[in-house]
């Protein structure tokens, strides 16, 4: 023991001072007075910009919606359900399997829809329909009726709690309470299951085997405003869905089990169909908005020779006013340098698709607006175009898909106090 100990010293003593040795301060002595290094800021106020418009689409958005708000209308949300694997529609035609419920479900945060005397969505169905959810808007849907769908009225409303249990110190009861969680929508819809599970055009009475489309639609002109999950929201707990109950009949020898047992059966698309409110815009504010399919290009004066040759940027920060009047208080915007453009741009048309088309990675930025300003970092782009690398057409600018459709930001490029700008912070030789 006493050898061992007398080893693990030396061992101490002979690291100790390896590291000391090792760590000991031996500054490089270099005169750098001949250096003509040197960092410099730069600003740039010119900068301009103009609106335009695309057809929303919301397939991307966490929210299912119907009726107006913020003058901006939604007709009707589609939702297509999905032939699951294994393929629970042809249950129906198996002798041993007997189908005791269908009921579709769609689920929102609103705590007080049971409680209140508001309009409810009505379901409609109809197979055959199909939309594309990334592509889709309203220019799509002009003159669409709800009139050759099946309807299948409102829905039963259930609150789903959990119980929340409060302990005293010495581990007694002291309150049970009724901790909120959803709502839940319910139609029942056992009255369709021959459309559900046939194709559209069957005569043969045979199982539906493709794909197909099984789209149900929310809609009632009269109701004032509703949002529901989408697929976007969950990765399935509350996805719009499809709930299947049924009883298996197992037989072994002379004896019959009967299993009962359910299926969920989940939404592969949704849609909310929204009529963007175009109006005549102030030519001093760039706006941008979801909803409206509201967009901006921007403009900032800046080439390769703005800077010294060879400057290595350090921070290259824009700068924009936001006017928070209009704005709403917290809001994600994206900026893209410009790779192509399809043709001048005509403020006061709604285009199918954006003729604009950025160049994303690595350059694409995002950032929030904060404290009345937003301020997002264009350093890559910037440095680039310095080392002739990029040449730039001017910024897109665009809302996350995340934030609210019915929500706007503007920027007021005649701020009275805050100008638009890039303050740039370089390094040059």
């Amino acid at each position: 023991m006493k050898i061992r100990d007398s080893i693990l010293k030396f061992l101490g003593v002979l690291i100790f001072n390896f590291t000391v040795w090792h760590c000991s301060e031996n500054p490089i002595q270099s005169d750098l007075s001949h250096s003509t290094i040197y960092l410099d800021t730069l600003t740039i106020r010119e900068i301009s910009g103009t609106n335009y418009w695309v057809a929303p689409n919301l397939g991307s958005n966490e929210k299912l919606y119907l009726g107006t708000k913020n003058g901006l209308n939604v007709p009707v949300s589609f939702i297509e359900i999905e032939t699951p694997s294994p393929n629970y529609w042809n249950y129906y035609y198996d002798s041993t399997i007997t189908i005791d419920s269908l009921h579709f479900k769609l689920y929102t945060n609103d705590s007080l829809l049971g409680l209140k005397e508001v309009l409810l969505p009505f379901l409609y169905f109809k197979s055959g329909f199909h939309f594309d959810e990334s592509e889709n808007t309203y220019l799509d849907f002009s003159g669409f009726t709800i009139s050759d769908w099946i309807e299948l009225g409102s829905p039963r409303i259930k609150i789903n709690t959990v119980k929340d249990t409060v302990f005293t110190s010495d581990d007694s009861i002291m309150t049970i309470s009724d901790n909120y969680l959803s709502t839940e929508l319910v139609w029942d819809i056992m009255s369709i299951i021959d459309n559900l599970t046939f194709s559209k055009n069957n005569n043969n009475n045979t199982p539906l085997i493709s794909t197909g489309e099984r789209t149900f639609a929310i809609y009632n002109p009269q109701i004032d405003y509703f949002e529901a999950f989408s697929e976007e929201a969950t990765t399935g707990e509350k996805d719009p869905k499809v709930l299947m109950y049924y009883r298996r009949s197992v037989i072994t020898g002379d004896s019959t089990t009967i299993d009962t047992t359910s299926a969920t059966i989940y939404s592969s698309g949704d849609l909310s169909i929204i009529e963007p409110n175009v109006m005549v815009l102030d030519s001093t504010k760039l706006g941008l908005s979801n909803g409206m399919g509201l967009r901006s290009v921007m403009n900032i004066s800046f080439s390769s020779d703005i800077l010294p040759a060879g400057s290595i940027i350090r921070s290259a920060d824009l700068i924009l006013p936001v006017d928070t009047i209009l704005s709403a208080p917290s809001y994600t915007v994206i900026l893209d340098p410009i790779d192509a453009d399809s043709s001048a741009i005509d403020s006061a048309s709604v285009y199918e698709k954006d003729p604009y088309i950025g160049i994303g990675y690595p350059y694409r930025a995002s950032s929030d607006s904060e404290n009345d300003l937003f301020i997002v970092s264009i350093k890559n782009i910037l440095q680039n175009i310095v080392l002739q690398n990029e040449t730039i057409l001017g910024f897109k600018v665009v809302s996350n898909e995340k934030n609210d459709p019915f929500e706007s930001i503007w920027f007021d490029l005649h701020h009275s106090s805050v100008q638009p700008k890039v303050e740039i912070i370089y390094v040059a030789d």
